[in-house]
């Protein structure tokens, strides 16, 4: 594997980038505001402008690090930031990740997931050479679960209480895309 840190992915209707300061108010008014786009993860909600700044300040502390993937998802259409993308828990010996993401809901059902995580999935096996990418969901969070199918990853069954949200505990559904697929 290569690590060369978080570049610029371009979509048909995407940029997915760093994050900087400019991005703050726009991903607080976007994303990070809403409790309904946070309850299956593990933050809450920002109560203001500052929570999100520090979430963002965070963030670009850490892409001094090659092995850093932590993308801002940006529309084309409104040139504004609607979510974030990112691979986390890297095994170096397994040549694995574990990812994750979320969108405002202004924008969910559009296929926006799912062309970032296409574009992600493709830049961690192809350009940085990940054998496996893999990420679960709450089986109470069904549409995550269709935008990994729809981005070409199997299903690997249900894992029970896997995962703390801000619901508490949940079963899991896992899925994963290896490099074989799509060579």
């Amino acid at each position: 594997m290569i690590h060369v840190g978080t570049e610029i992915i371009n979509t048909d209707r995407l940029i997915l980038r760093r994050f900087t300061l400019d991005d703050v108010d726009k991903l607080y008014k976007n994303w990070a505001n809403d409790s309904d786009v946070v309850k299956f993860m593990r933050m809450n909600p920002h109560i203001n402008v500052d929570d999100t700044k520090e979430f963002v300040e965070s963030i670009i502390n850490k892409y001094d690090k090659l092995d850093t993937y932590r993308w801002i998802i940006i529309l084309k259409v409104i040139d504004e930031p609607i979510g974030f993308i990112g691979l986390t828990t890297i095994s170096e010996y397994d040549m694995t990740a574990d990812f994750g993401y979320s969108i405002g809901k202004p924008f969910w059902n559009k296929g926006y997931t799912t062309e970032a995580l296409i574009a992600v999935l493709s830049y961690g096996l192809q350009v940085i050479g990940f054998n496996r990418l893999e990420a679960y969901h709450s089986i109470n969070n069904m549409p995550s679960g269709k935008v990994m199918k729809k981005s070409g990853m199997t299903y690997e069954g249900r894992a029970r209480q896997k995962y703390k949200s801000n619901l508490g505990f949940e079963d899991c559904d896992m899925y994963s895309i290896i490099k074989k697929d799509i060579d």
